[in-house]
């Protein structure tokens, strides 16, 4: 294959991954719908899958409507704010910290007696969307890849199960960390503990940290689809038998 070959199919494949995942093409005067686009996947990677969306009756998801409304601009100016230092790791993770908490506070009065945006699904919702930046190149410059965090999600906690980190259990299929899923995680200190040991993880591969999930999340998925086509196989010999 020739390199002029090679660039189009990249571009091809680019194009492809762009509408398919964002609904929406890539071009100089489409950025911030694209920018959009990957916000409301990102939202939807961080509660279609949870427990968020399960708890919202009428009332409560036309609240739900406004506060996400609120959190996209707030993400969206928060990612693309070049007046914040994120010039090391460590100040990276402050402005984390406080994104994460500013998203939760959004959801401020969705429902009065309780918050049911954790930081669970913050830490999803901000994760996947520098996550779908960095897959596209398109990061903003002072936000480096080594720096990224690890989206926090069954998958990943499957993989650290695996790999018997410890806190993380596993009861029919569900994976928790301090006996809460992902997505009820409500300290942000638990979820900062499991970027400790994805780092170390991360660290002995000799990769950055997103890359390091990418392909544990990837494996993870196909380590779930042969045990449940495994599942599928030995319910149908029992059935026959």
């Amino acid at each position: 294959m020739s390199n002029e070959q090679f660039d189009k199919q990249s571009k091809a494949l680019r194009e492809f991954f762009i509408f398919t995942y964002f609904k929406t093409k890539e071009c100089e005067n489409n950025h911030n719908d694209l920018i959009q686009n990957i916000l409301k996947k990102a939202y939807n990677d961080a509660t279609m899958m949870g427990a968020y969306n399960t708890l919202l009756n009428k009332e409560l998801s036309d609240k739900s409507y406004s506060a996400y409304c609120k959190a996209t601009k707030l993400i969206m100016g928060e990612i693309y704010n070049v007046k914040v230092n994120r010039s090391t790791q460590e100040s990276f993770d402050k402005w984390h910290k406080k994104t994460c908490g500013k998203i939760i506070d959004c959801y401020d009065g969705v429902n009065s007696n309780k918050s049911i945006f954790t930081y669970g699904n913050a830490q999803k919702w901000l994760n996947m969307a520098l996550k779908y930046l960095w897959l596209l190149g398109a990061l903003p410059n002072d936000i480096k890849e080594e720096r990224l965090h690890a989206p926090i999600d069954s998958y990943i906690l499957q993989k650290l199960r695996n790999l018997k980190a410890e806190g993380v259990t596993c009861s029919a299929d569900t994976f928790y960390y301090k006996g809460n899923s992902w997505s009820k995680i409500s300290d942000y200190n638990d979820y900062f503990d499991l970027q400790k040991v994805i780092r170390v993880m991360a660290k002995q591969g000799g990769k950055p940290v997103i890359e390091q999930e990418n392909e544990a999340w990837i494996e993870m998925a196909i380590e779930r689809k042969r045990s449940l086509a495994h599942k599928r196989e030995t319910k149908g010999v029992k059935y026959e038998t």
